[in-house]
């Protein structure tokens, strides 16, 4: 029963965004406290620790069985490196160990018995509540506040500076973003929520609502990415290749919101360049883009990460994580790839991620993205599994 009550709180809490910030010395850049450089301790985060603690003899036998292959001991090196790289960072040491919880519990749930049918129901309820937010949000064009502060939502106004608007002919309005930190992290993980109720549900309801939240978001890379996996159902060179060309998009300027991706572009690129190998470490992006920028362009608002997720890995990976990563996660892909079940649905999170991600950097700076990406891979992993009876299945 414990078991049960914990799984589906971490399922129902992956869209929530309360937590508790560290504020640590190195968190602050060029006198700005940036808040994505202090580790953060998320209300999903209890509920995961919970849930690998409650199932300790699958995580025990899990961290054994990958570090005793040689996949395990690049990682374990890659980790290393990367954190020799950032001059061994706590805020690099806590993204590593960050990441380390996820993959443990994308492998906890990739070999869970009958996954799909387990997160319908908290899945489902999640992403009503967070659709329903986004359409009060909408119409009040603000915040609701109270409670729901709870599960992560924002003070939100269309009087407040820096809040997400888009511009209609009869004025501003206010773009929801539910429990999310921008409406365009909110849009990303709607879509691929949709990959995985078009695998775990045959309501057509909750899907057309939520194709309609995601429009209602205004992102363009989000909406422009709907309209190819539902119209023109890519394979993964065709997404490659759209994703390549949307990368070229900021330099054109055709859009006020493409002003400061473009500007951190060259910048980055000079920071890829001097530190092709090893990177600058993970979450160290914005700490070295100080050194590339003149002091007077130095504010806030410049201080972000650049807004492509891949630029952004290689940035902070460097060449030879890429490599390594690569190779880790090359075979298990390639499996799900070539398996007609899996195909379809990882051929449109492929899209998704490409797509969105050659505009944003959300799939590889907030949790909430990152979670709701172990989820659908676990989910497609587990899929596969399921199709051969030689695999070895955990009850939770």
């Amino acid at each position: 029963m414990l078991k049960r009550i914990v799984f589906f709180l971490l399922i129902f809490s992956l869209p929530f965004q309360l937590g508790y910030h560290f504020w640590l010395p190195e968190s602050s850049v060029a006198s700005f406290r940036i808040d994505y450089l202090a580790p953060t301790f998320y209300l999903t985060d209890l509920f995961l620790l919970l849930f690998l603690a409650v199932n300790l003899k699958k995580t025990t036998s899990v961290v054994i069985d990958f570090f005793s292959k040689p996949s395990g001991w690049l990682f374990a090196a890659l980790i290393f490196l990367n954190l020799y790289a950032s001059s061994f960072s706590l805020v690099t040491f806590f993204a590593w160990f960050r990441l380390g919880g996820y993959l443990l519990l994308f492998t906890v749930l990739a070999t869970t018995d009958h996954l799909a049918k387990k997160i319908l129901l908290p899945f489902s309820l999640s992403l009503t509540f967070i659709v329903l937010l986004s359409f009060v949000q909408f119409v009040l064009q603000s915040s609701l506040g109270g409670i729901f502060y709870f599960f992560g939502e924002r003070p939100l106004s269309i009087a407040i500076p820096n809040v997400a608007k888009i511009n209609m002919p009869w004025g501003q309005i206010l773009r929801p973003y539910a429990t999310f930190s921008h409406p365009n992290s909110l849009a990303g993980y709607l879509l691929v929520s949709l990959v995985i109720l078009n695998r775990i549900s045959r309501s057509k309801i909750l899907k057309f609502i939520l194709i309609a939240t995601i429009i209602l978001t205004f992102s363009k890379s989000a909406i422009l990415a709907l309209v190819v996996v539902e119209l023109i159902k890519p394979n993964l060179l065709q997404s490659a290749f759209l994703a390549a060309l949307l990368s070229f998009v900021p330099l054109l300027k055709l859009d006020p919101s493409f002003s400061s991706r473009y500007y951190l572009l060259s910048p980055t690129l000079k920071i890829v360049m001097d530190h092709s190998l090893l990177g600058v470490g993970l979450r160290q992006f914005i700490p070295n883009l100080v050194a590339y920028l003149p002091a007077s362009q130095i504010s806030y608002a410049t201080l972000q990460p650049v807004h492509h997720t891949f630029i952004l890995m290689f940035a902070e990976l460097g060449l030879l994580g890429v490599v390594i990563i690569t190779k880790i996660f090359w075979a298990p892909l390639s499996r799900l790839v070539k398996d007609k079940k899996t195909r379809p649905y990882l051929l449109n999170f492929f899209a998704v991620i490409l797509l969105t991600g050659s505009l944003d950097h959300y799939w590889w700076t907030l949790p909430q993205n990152q979670l709701i990406i172990v989820l659908a891979l676990a989910l497609l992993s587990n899929m596969s599994n399921e199709s051969h009876t030689t695999h070895k299945s955990y009850e939770i």
